[in-house]
């Protein structure tokens, strides 16, 4: 169970040679465990989490799109504007900014203090990116920067010696519209079990954001989802659970709590984030006098089954369904 607080992740800071580009960042995935912008495949997570810190006037980089990435922008103090498509908007504290595949963008720090920000963002196979400004490209694998020549498809492939092709016309694909909303103005979701052992106030980012619950992008959700969550005094979020597929990202942001683990019992408070891959049993619980509040962000597999192992019970996540099982032949019923 990968653990850090993010006060033991350094700083990781970049500038452009003028400096008009000038940030900095915590890269928590990477002090995770999780290879540089890597798919799971290749030692990578699902998705990835940055602490962000941008100067006054300054932004972290230069206006772009993505062709296959989602990233998401949740502020946690000071003030800036988004750039996104050919408008600009205003952001403050817990403003959330979500960029889909083909959102042009751009983060700029507007205000006198620091901005500071996290940002989750998935990690495709491969993907190109276009900067408008400069008209410049870049492509993954490989992280080659360039800037085109247009060319004909058959170019070197089957064209005669000689033969003049000209360059087939090209445009870029409409732009996709970013999607804003601030925490604040997101309805509070009251889950509580019928005895109360099992209780938190949740704002679900991702829903409020367009994202279907419990869905992967091809059925309407977003590859990552973002939770604020809430844990009242004494009250668990959720019983003693694992998942098969699916990776929860946890990141403390105020109260006290424990964690349960296969490994024990360890307290929690801000500044701690914890990492559940699948396979790893996990509960989340507030201290008895005080609440506990966190973060929680979850990729979006097509399937997924949970084990309970206090009650035996196993739970298949697209159909709601819970059980337990009876043991039998593989061939019971089919012949």
């Amino acid at each position: 169970m990968p653990h850090v607080h993010l006060d033991t992740v350094p700083w990781m800071e970049w500038s452009s040679t003028t400096g008009k580009f000038h940030g900095a960042g915590k890269q928590v995935s990477e002090a995770l465990g999780a290879v540089t912008n890597a798919t799971l495949a290749a030692g990578g997570h699902p998705f990835d989490l940055e602490y962000g810190k941008l100067a006054p006037g300054k932004a972290g980089c230069a206006f772009h799109r993505h062709s296959a990435q989602w990233e998401l922008y949740y502020i946690v103090s000071g003030t800036g504007i988004m750039r996104h498509g050919d408008e600009r908007r205003e952001l403050r504290a817990g403003d959330v900014a979500l960029h889909p595949p083909g959102s042009t963008h751009q983060l700029i720090n507007t205000g006198d203090t620091d901005l500071l920000y996290w940002l989750v963002a998935d990690n495709p196979a491969s993907e190109f990116w276009h900067y408008p400004d400069s008209d410049k490209w870049g492509f993954k694998p490989g992280g080659v920067i360039f800037r085109k020549t247009d060319v004909h498809y058959d170019l070197g492939e089957d064209d005669p010696p000689g033969a003049p092709l000209q360059p087939e016309p090209r445009t870029l694909p409409p732009e996709v519209p970013a999607q804003f909303i601030n925490v604040a103005d997101i309805a509070v979701e009251h889950r509580r079990s019928p005895k109360g052992k099992f209780e938190s106030f949740c704002r679900n980012v991702s829903l409020a954001l367009g994202g279907k619950r419990n869905a992967d992008v091809a059925h309407g959700g977003h590859p990552f989802d973002l939770q604020l969550r809430r844990v009242p005094a004494g009250a668990a979020i959720c019983p003693y659970h694992s998942h098969a597929a699916q990776w929860e990202l946890f990141v403390f942001t105020a109260g006290r709590g424990t964690l349960r683990t296969p490994d024990g019992i360890r307290d929690v408070g801000p500044g701690d984030i914890v990492l559940h891959p699948p396979g790893t049993p996990h509960q989340t619980l507030a201290a008895p006098d005080a609440d506990l509040e966190c973060l929680i962000i979850a990729d979006n597999p097509l399937e997924d089954v949970c084990h309970y192992p206090d009650s035996g019970k196993w739970g298949i996540l697209s159909a709601r369904k819970y059980f337990r099982m009876q043991e039998t032949d593989y061939f019971d019923g089919e012949e």
